[in-house]
């Protein structure tokens, strides 16, 4: 008889873009490098990714993009994929009593999937906003907070938001008929006690994601951002050595009608009389200006900003962390998800501007960039990130407490036998 497939020790789910997918990826390889099991749970799109690092994988999307964005009136944001994520769940060797899930979302599809197999748990934070606050609540929702009725507002008005939508019976209701069918107990609060998640943690520094006093004790383990050893495409190095100190343009993985951002990016480019690189898998032609402007599908971040006098781009978090990594500056122009909040953080932080999208043009573009390049007191701000995240070691802190949770879950098995 053949035996079923081993189990992995670890179970990573995210339904995401190449910002959401890679830190994650990145942590998986390094508890494979480190002799575990991983298995991932996402979109298609990242199979090669994961496979080139030892990582098993199945697939629970099959499109590009996250599809509609929380908070729009939709309940799209509670249980993303649940039905393809159940059918993994039924596969023999999909997990056992040892298994840690991994996610980084509460209502991710394998929340209550682990919930009721009683795996434990641990909760990735990706973003800042991902931590509730009544004190400093996330962008723009703290503009209200600091208005002339920021008190009363943060004291009466926001708590009630968050209760309101805690409770709201849409919400409810769609929680818990995912809850039903598999033996778990309604619940009359969205934020319920979840037992079986035995550690949570953000993966960015505290100096960003600024902890306010009423947060949850949160270890902060820094930006995850995996090394890569690729060398850049010739097409961009030979396009970096014919116009040295271009500014780089993108909208990220995950946004599927870039055409205005990019018109606004050439507009800039020929007014400030400077190279770009667009970076979008979604831009099908552009404005080459006498082949000044230069388009590819993905270029590594880590690799290109080095050679970049500044990146324009949606405010993902993955893109702003290599921007400090790489020590340029940044305008940030949001979509919307967490990049409104992680767009105030960098201005906050002194290294960044932020133009809105529905004020989205070239020459706001090429004003930001110009204000920022001609800044003498920007460079020693920028510097200092830069070497904050020098020898970041957040990827083996991560590996470090998904090491302990194994651990835990493996005597509690070994219990659970005898």
């Amino acid at each position: 008889m053949t035996k079923p497939p081993r189990a992995p020790d670890f179970l990573f789910e995210n339904v995401g873009s190449h910002g959401d997918l890679m830190p994650l990826i990145g942590i998986a390889a390094e508890l494979v490098r480190r002799g575990y099991r991983c298995q991932l749970l996402a979109n298609e799109h990242f199979r090669a990714e994961a496979s080139a690092r030892g990582i098993g994988f199945y697939a629970i999307a099959h499109e590009r993009t996250h599809g509609e964005i929380p908070g729009n009136g939709t309940l799209s944001y509670y249980y993303l994929k649940f039905d393809r994520i159940r059918e993994y769940f039924q596969q023999p060797g999909a997990f056992d009593e040892r298994t840690v899930v991994v996610h980084t979302n509460a209502f991710g599809g394998s929340e209550p999937l682990a919930e009721a197999h009683r795996l434990r748990t641990v909760e990735l934070i990706l973003f800042p906003i991902r931590v509730r606050s009544a004190i400093a609540p996330a962008w723009p929702i703290a503009a209200y907070a600091a208005g002339p009725d920021g008190k009363p507002f943060s004291r009466v008005r926001l708590a009630a938001i968050y209760h309101a939508a805690d409770r709201h019976p849409l919400v409810l209701a769609k929680i818990n008929s995912v809850r039903a069918p598999l033996g778990l107990r309604p619940v009359e609060c969205a934020l319920y006690d979840r037992a079986h998640v035995v550690a949570r943690a953000a993966l960015f520094p505290d100096w960003f994601g600024m902890p306010a006093p009423d947060w949850p004790e949160l270890e902060c383990l820094g930006f995850p951002l995996p090394r890569s050893d690729l060398a850049l495409p010739a097409p961009v190095c030979e396009f970096l050595r014919r116009c040295p100190r271009p500014l780089v343009f993108t909208t990220g993985t995950g946004a599927g009608r870039p055409a205005s951002f990019f018109s606004a990016a050439a507009a800039c480019c020929a007014e400030l009389r400077m190279p770009g690189i667009f970076l979008s898998p979604f831009l099908r032609g552009c404005d080459e200006q006498g082949g000044r402007i230069v388009r590819f599908d993905h270029v590594e971040l880590e690799q290109l900003l080095p050679h970049a006098a500044a990146i324009v781009h949606h405010g993902g978090l993955g893109t702003t962390a290599r921007a400090l990594q790489a020590g340029v500056p940044q305008v940030i122009s949001p979509i919307g998800f967490d990049q409104p909040d992680n767009g105030h953080r960098v201005e906050l932080l002194g290294v960044g501007r932020v133009i809105p999208r529905e004020f989205m043009s070239g020459a706001r573009f090429a004003a930001a960039v110009r204000e920022q390049l001609a800044d003498p007191g920007l460079a020693p701000k920028l510097s200092r990130y830069r070497m904050a995240l020098q020898g970041t070691v957040a990827i083996e802190r991560a590996a470090d407490l998904l090491e302990r949770s194994a651990r835990a879950s493996s005597k509690a098995g070994e219990r659970a036998a005898s």
